[in-house]
């Protein structure tokens, strides 16, 4: 039976966070008729809403910007310029140099018309981000992308790009509720899809970040660039279980509150660290990579908690402590965090451990956010190359000013496209391979297949990886793949059914993770958030390069990394070594 198509748009927007949002707002205002697919509802699904545990997120912008909002005059003589540099240092010179300068030249435009759009900026965190809450990000979007005509379609499972001559000409979606697989036409897409997250068993991440976007970019022809490197947020919550994941111990540290401590109650990331990189570690964004790096190797050292991870203890002594906490936080006063404060209160910690968090690798983009795919384009964190090997800035920032870019875009090539879209395609080979498990009898059912998946990525993809168990996961992801082309299904009803949602996640997530592995192995040095056990030296001689995977076979090439305005000394270091290089140039 043919897949059913729908009403055709000129630009279709995979994904409702911001930077989906503010890819329709690009779209819609440069004249396209514009759909936005979602998994949930629009306004409140996808990482956004996630962004600082909706406690205390943050959008960078340089000094000055901030000064002539009349922000804060805190860096009043910062320049775009400057800021560059520092996000390059901070990336360890990985960075796609075209990337970060569009990043650093328009961040201000978008802080500049959020707060136009009615945007409430709660204060700041630090001298160049802004502290906001992820749903005013998105109810002010969403706001705006109605005012300009975009359409929304709401509990919509995206899996695949439709693609006729090289061109991508349209979506192929599942509505979860009906169960009805059905084809969008289009004349552009605008991929805003997010991480991967739940490659992993234990992330930051919401459930519906899955990989879609950077898998089905990669069955339609598109590149993907140093999957490799994957920050990890330090301190997410392992136990007490019904709070796992939990990121409030990260909000705490990230705002100057708390201590982290081994099993024997003592503190550790004098360990790891020089008193001047725990400085960086303790009291900036840095905290992800150095804090993670620090605790990871306390616990492959035998100090870490019973129950996994490390300690995080709030010491409530002098007494005032904690009046100072709920008044730079009240949020922690409401719901689960009340909860969780009376654990504090109580004279107890939270186990914490480093769980995936952000990839700066993704879909490879060129500055207008085109792929190599005529028609498709990437934005936001499914994208990468402009972080290099290390976030420090905002991935709020990333996603409103690619989205925007992704957006105007995506416009002008809808405008010059004439072609009728995804007129005569064939998508009867898609249709199979959605519906393949209900024909099946016998084979393992997807939630089986997810639990060896992540057991797979948490012995080969922690913070510190080796050759062994890279290569190990490499030949357990393949066996997988083979294992879910056998896969069966229980429940026969396509409405409303889990398990058929695993499949297509897993149809997804496999090939992230293998790209994953496959870079992690071609990358023999320790760089940012990537770090080899085997290979503990950061390498600007001979490793200076994108790790750029192709085909639904991952062909490989190595890439001269993107470097217009600076390059990094020429040495080969051991990692503490060059961190603490890095370091001393930003002082």
């Amino acid at each position: 039976m043919a897949i059913k198509q729908k009403n055709a748009y000129d630009v279709v927007v995979v994904g409702s966070g911001g930077g989906g949002l503010r890819a329709a707002i690009g779209a819609a205002e440069n004249g396209a008729k514009t759909l936005v697919i979602c998994r949930g509802k629009a306004n409140r699904s996808g990482a956004t809403l996630l962004a600082g545990a909706n406690i205390s997120a943050d959008i960078a912008c340089d000094g000055a910007t901030l000064h002539r909002l009349g922000i804060s005059s805190k860096k009043a003589d910062d320049t775009p310029d400057a800021w560059f540099s520092d996000i390059l240092k901070e990336g360890f010179y990985l960075n796609n140099q075209n990337l970060l300068e569009l990043f650093v030249e328009t961040a201000g435009s978008r802080l500049t018309e959020l707060k136009e759009w009615g945007l409430k900026i709660r204060g700041m965190e630090g001298d160049r981000e802004v502290s906001v809450f992820g749903s005013d990000i998105l109810d002010v979007l969403y706001k705006k992308a109605g005012e300009l005509g975009v359409t929304f379609l709401q509990d919509t499972m995206f899996t695949d790009l439709i693609v006729k001559d090289g061109q991508v000409c349209g979506v192929v979606c599942v509505d979860l509720g009906e169960g009805e697989i059905f084809a969008v036409p289009a004349k552009a897409v605008i991929l805003c899809t997010g991480g991967a997250h739940n490659i992993f068993p234990e992330n930051s991440g919401s459930t519906d970040l899955c990989g879609e976007g950077q898998a089905a970019a990669l069955r339609a022809g598109a590149e993907l660039v140093d999957m490799e490197m994957i920050s990890f947020c330090p301190t997410v919550t392992r136990y007490p279980l019904m709070y796992k994941g939990n990121i409030l111990p990260y909000i705490f540290i990230s705002t100057g509150y708390g201590v982290l401590l081994n099993k024997y109650g003592k503190t550790f990331t004098q360990r790891y660290l020089s008193p001047k990189v725990e400085r960086l570690a303790l009291d900036t964004e840095w905290n992800k990579m150095l804090l993670s790096y620090a605790i990871q190797s306390e616990i492959l050292a035998g100090r870490g908690a019973a129950a996994g991870g490390v300690y995080f203890s709030l010491p409530q002594e002098p007494a005032e402590v904690m009046d100072e906490l709920y008044l730079d936080l009240p949020p922690l006063k409401k719901g689960i965090y009340a909860d969780i404060m009376k654990i504090f209160e109580a004279g107890r910690s939270i186990t914490v451990q480093p769980s995936a968090h952000y990839f700066e690798g993704g879909i490879r983009i060129a500055p207008d956010m085109s792929t190599c795919v005529p028609g498709l384009y990437a934005a936001g964190e499914c994208s990468g190359g402009m972080f290099g090997a290390n976030r420090v800035s905002a991935a709020t920032t990333e996603m409103l000013v690619e989205g925007a870019k992704a957006g105007a875009s995506a416009a002008a090539f809808a405008a010059g496209s004439d072609r009728i879209p995804a007129a005569g395609s064939d998508l009867s080979g898609i249709e199979e391979e959605l519906l393949r498990p209900f024909d099946r009898r016998g084979g393992e059912n997807p939630g089986a297949l997810k639990e060896r998946l992540h057991a797979l990525t948490a012995a080969s993809l922690p913070v510190i990886r080796c050759r062994e168990t890279l290569n190990e996961a490499l030949a357990g992801l393949k066996e997988l793949e083979t294992a879910l082309g056998a896969a069966s299904l229980q429940d026969r009803e396509r409405a409303y059914n889990r398990q058929w949602r695993e499949y297509m996640e897993l149809r997804n997530m496999i090939p992230c993770a293998r790209a994953v592995v496959t870079s992690a192995l071609l990358r023999k040095e320790s760089r940012g958030v990537h770090i080899r056990s085997d290979h503990f030296v950061t390498d600007n001689r001979n490793c200076l390069y994108n790790v750029v995977l192709f085909g639904t076979d991952l062909k490989e090439r190595l890439a001269p990394a993107v470097m217009t305005r600076e390059r990094p000394e020429d040495c080969c270091q051991s990692y503490p070594d060059y961190i603490e290089k890095v370091v001393e140039t930003m002082e």
